[in-house]
């Protein structure tokens, strides 16, 4: 209808202009106008003009993402380039004003521009390319033909001081703005084509760059997200996709970019999977534009996507990587063939980071149940310090009520012996001495238990004082001779005649003196020899102990000096014995800076003793 419309018009010009009173020259403020077919032909005009609007704004409503781009700057372009017109072609006219009719066609150039940069950056044509770098190239002329007027203009007057002439300055001139140029060439082209590549997103990406980039990502990138959103936005940067999005089966969604988020669900990642292993051998990578899959084109019309790039390795499914719509003339046969290219190397990456996710979940959960097992063995062990601590307070209360009672009889014990109570015959002297040599042990367990709950609290001291620590000796072993005797033990004793004063804690290592001479009569055999010792050597007071008794066990040997331990043969040959003796012996040793002496093997007898300086 409108180009019926449009062809009567022009055939029958007379609907609008009575040309009959058109004279020559032609003075447009003297055009004579019908006034009601002019009035019918703005309304006609008006009307389809609205209508294109109206399709134009169907289009871009219906349409998707680069196609929207496309119409919105078309329907831009129109409007604004139909605005002069309508005022200066149709409106001043039908007020008899005809002076700016030619603002009208001029007007159209804003139409021609935006078809045309709707062409170079949204696709319209298909000439993005020549025409992006027909203009840098363009502008890159231009630049150099200015720079070489400006300089040859400006060397001219300031330099030489004479307008330009064919002469040898000239011709030098020349040759140094050549070579200027020459410089200045390869700078102002990569000037202007980053310049373009803003306007017109040209600047193509270099396909050996693209790979090393690639490349270093997977090289030196281990972790799963960090490496997904390093590939995703490199991708997305050089092959100027909306969006580019990794989805990794049974993990999610990774590096996402672009503003629209996707959100497939595992249903449509296996529909995906199903109909790339029916049609497709990898590493081929999807076109949205050839699925014949009514139900799988949907799906990816509604998440915009153009490609899709499944992840195999090993034929295993690794994941897939989707690519939104292309940012200008949409994705090239370069484009794809590098997608194919790195899509074996990216499934190899990704399951590497699988599996070291998966690494790092397992030690994290063993850390957890260190975690857990260290938790509760701090729990049991504060618990077993209370229950220590109420041992110790229990040893210690019993030991202090136990001795005054166990002092009282021995003193009784002594008194009956020294004869201050009267005469006693032999049986009752050897039957008291029995009880005074039990008391007499009686009361030093006690004193060691006493030793041990002060070592646990703390309040173990050492009373150093100067004594002849040989006398000490003498008078332990003249209490022990009767257990000796007992047990038809023979005690041997060698004393140096010059040993010095010891300062030391009398009692305390008469204690460790008196428990190992005592374990050596008990874990001999009848009729053995115990050989005593107490020498001096280099200021050293040396004390040892020699049996022939039963001897330690090897295996038993490291955990002899433990509180509360005692070998298996110790244990048959004296069930009485408590552990704590070589326990509080060593302690004490040490606290007057001394060292232990023990040799042992068993069924053959042991040897212990000290070393203790001489100060």
């Amino acid at each position: 209808m409108f180009v019926v419309f449009a062809t009567y018009i022009a055939l029958v010009p007379e609907f609008i202009i009575n040309t009959s009173e058109i004279y020559t020259p032609i003075d447009f403020s003297q055009i004579p106008i019908n006034a009601i077919h002019y009035t019918i032909f703005a309304t006609f005009f008006m009307t389809f003009f609205l209508i294109a609007m109206w399709f134009g704004y169907r289009a871009w409503k219906n349409s998707d993402t680069i196609r929207r781009k496309q119409v919105a700057i078309y329907m831009v372009g129109l409007f604004i380039s139909s605005i002069p017109g309508f005022v200066v072609d149709l409106l001043l006219p039908a007020l008899g004003d005809y002076r700016y009719i030619w603002i009208g066609p001029v007007a159209t150039v804003i139409f021609l521009f935006a078809i045309m940069y709707s062409i170079v950056r949204y696709r319209l044509m298909d000439v993005k390319t020549a025409v992006a770098r027909s203009v840098s190239y363009i502008l890159l002329l231009i630049a150099l033909a200015a720079i070489y007027a400006v300089s040859a203009y400006v060397i001219s007057i300031v330099v030489f001081q004479r307008t330009l002439t064919v002469d040898s300055h000239v011709s030098l001139l020349n040759m140094i703005l050549a070579l200027i140029l020459a410089f200045l060439y390869q700078p102002v082209k990569r000037f202007f084509d980053k310049f373009t590549d803003k306007i017109f997103y040209y600047g193509e990406y270099d396909t050996d760059a693209f790979a090393r980039e690639i490349s270093k990502i997977l090289t030196y990138t281990a972790d799963l997200q960090l490496l997904t959103r390093r590939v995703s936005n490199y991708i997305a940067r050089a092959l100027k996709a909306e969006k580019v999005t990794f989805c990794i089966p049974e993990k999610g969604i990774y590096g996402r970019t672009g503003r629209r988020r996707l959100s497939v669900i595992e249903e449509d990642v296996r529909r995906i999977m199903d109909y790339y292993h029916e049609h497709y051998d990898f590493p081929e990578v999807i076109l949205a534009n050839q699925v014949k899959d009514p139900e799988l084109k949907k799906i990816l019309d509604i998440h915009r996507t153009k490609i899709i790039v499944p992840l195999l390795h090993q034929n295993q499914e690794v994941g897939i990587l989707f690519l939104g719509e292309h940012k200008s003339l949409g994705y090239s046969s370069r484009d794809i063939e590098m997608l194919e290219s790195i899509a074996g190397e990216l499934a190899v990456s990704i399951r590497n980071s699988l599996s070291m996710e998966e690494i790092n979940e397992l030690n994290k959960s063993l850390q957890r149940r260190i975690d857990e097992s260290t938790k509760e063995l701090r729990f049991s062990n504060r618990q077993l310090q209370r229950l220590d601590e109420a041992k110790n307070e229990f040893i210690s209360m019993a030991s202090h009520q136990l001795r005054t009672p166990l002092t009282s009889i021995k003193g009784y014990l002594d008194m009956i012996l020294e004869g201050d109570l009267g005469k006693i015959s032999p049986t009752q002297r050897a039957v008291l001495r029995e009880a005074f040599s039990s008391s007499e042990r009686m009361v030093r367990l006690i004193n060691d238990f006493l030793n041990v709950s002060r070592l646990q609290t703390g309040r173990f001291a050492i009373d150093r004082q100067k004594i002849d620590i040989a006398r000490v000796l003498r008078d332990e072993i003249s209490l022990l001779q009767v257990v000796a005797d007992q047990r038809s033990v023979e005690l041997n004793v060698k004393i140096d005649k010059k040993i010095p004063l010891a300062t030391i804690d009398s009692e305390k290592i008469r204690q460790v003196m008196l428990n190992m001479i005592d374990n050596a009569i008990y874990y001999s055999n009848p009729h053995a020899k115990v050989t005593i010792t107490l020498k001096n050597s280099d200021k050293v007071i040396e004390f040892t102990v020699k049996d022939s008794g039963i001897g330690v066990p090897k295996a038993e040997q490291a955990r002899l000096f433990s509180k509360f331990f005692r070998g298996v043969n110790a244990r048959k040959r004296r069930p009485d014995g408590t552990g704590v003796g070589l326990f509080l012996a060593k302690k004490v040793v040490l606290l007057h800076d001394g060292e232990m002496i023990f040799e042992s093997e068993e069924g053959k007898g042991s040897t212990f003793g000290f070393k203790l300086p001489v100060r």
